[in-house]
């Protein structure tokens, strides 16, 4: 697949590379250069959060409940947001 180099340098990556390599908005990824041949390689991602870097995203708007009542299931059989 052949593509251009804006005037910025930019380069647009086709869609089928970028679905085939699970390529994003905001993947970050390296060039090298190997005399005449330029390599893209996919940077591996960050470092997983955790549970405590999450705590407080998602708002509850409702009574406290404790863990002992809590039941995922019934939860996700109630009501759905429309």
């Amino acid at each position: 697949m052949d593509t251009s180099v804006t005037s910025k340098g930019q380069v647009t990556i086709p869609r089928q590379v970028r679905k085939a390599l699970g390529i994003t908005a905001g993947t970050r990824v390296r060039f090298t250069a190997e005399g005449r041949t330029a390599r893209m390689e996919i940077l591996k991602a960050g470092k997983p959060s955790t549970v405590e870097e999450g705590f407080g995203m998602a708002k509850y708007k409702g009574p406290p409940v404790r863990l002992a009542d809590f039941d995922a299931s019934a939860m996700l059989a109630g009501k759905r947001r429309k």
